[in-house]
C-alpha cells in the first residue's frame, strides 16, 4: 500500500502565495522545487507533507500538481478552490515571474509549514534552473517514479526505521486533513 493523499488546493494556494511574498520575482519552476523540497523536508520532520501534492517526475525534476495546476490556471485547479474563478497572483510573461496580489493566509499554514517552505526557499531559490534541474533528477522518489507518479516512502530520509515510517504514511494517509 502506498500513501496517497487529497491536495488541499487552498492550502497549496497559501504555499505559492507564501513563496512568492517570500521572494519577490520568483518563478514558476522555484516555486515548483522550493514545493517539493518544503514537502519533502515537512514529511521527514514531522509526517506528513504540508499541502498533499502528488507529484510526477517529470521531465524536469519533481511536478506538484496541484501547484503547477494553479500556477498554469488550470480550470479543474481554479473549481476546486470554489471561487470565483480569479487567482491571487499573476505569473508574468517571458520571464514567468510569480507576482501575488495578496500575503499568504497564514492562518492555512502551520508554524512547521512556514518553517520548511522558509528553509526549501533559503535553499533551493537562488540555484541556477541547471543547478535545480541536476539535485531535483538525483532524487531517489524521481529516479524510482521513472517518468510516474513518485512516492511518498521514496522521500524519507534514510534511517533504520525508514520502512516503518513508510508502513505509517500509507496508513495514515488516506485520514490526513491538510
Amino acid at each position: 500500500m502506498k500513501a496517497r493523499y487529497i491536495p488541499d488546493t487552498g492550502k497549496a494556494l497559501e504555499v505559492i502565495l507564501w513563496l512568492a511574498n517570500a521572494r519577490p520575482q520568483i518563478d514558476v519552476y522555484h516555486i515548483v522545487k522550493c514545493a517539493y523540497y518544503a514537502d519533502k523536508r515537512h514529511l521527514n520532520l514531522h509526517g506528513r507533507p504540508i499541502a498533499g501534492d502528488w507529484y510526477q517526475a517529470d521531465e524536469y525534476g519533481p511536478l506538484g500538481q496541484c501547484v503547477y495546476g494553479l500556477l498554469k490556471g488550470s480550470p479543474i485547479e481554479i473549481l476546486a478552490l470554489q471561487g470565483n474563478g480569479s487567482l491571487p497572483f499573476n505569473v508574468t510573461k517571458p520571464k514567468h515571474a510569480v507576482i501575488p496580489d495578496r500575503e499568504p493566509n497564514i492562518g492555512r499554514l502551520s508554524e512547521s509549514d512556514r518553517e520548511a517552505l522558509a528553509w526549501a526557499a533559503e535553499n533551493y531559490a537562488d540555484m541556477s534552473f541547471e543547478e535545480l534541474l541536476e539535485l531535483s533528477h538525483e532524487e531517489e522518489a524521481y529516479q524510482k517514479a521513472d517518468g510516474g507518479r513518485m512516492a511518498y516512502e521514496d522521500m524519507l530520509d534514510p534511517s533504520r526505521d525508514r520502512d516503518a515510517r513508510a508502513r505509517d504514511l500509507a496508513q495514515t494517509a488516506r485520514y490526513a486533513v491538510f
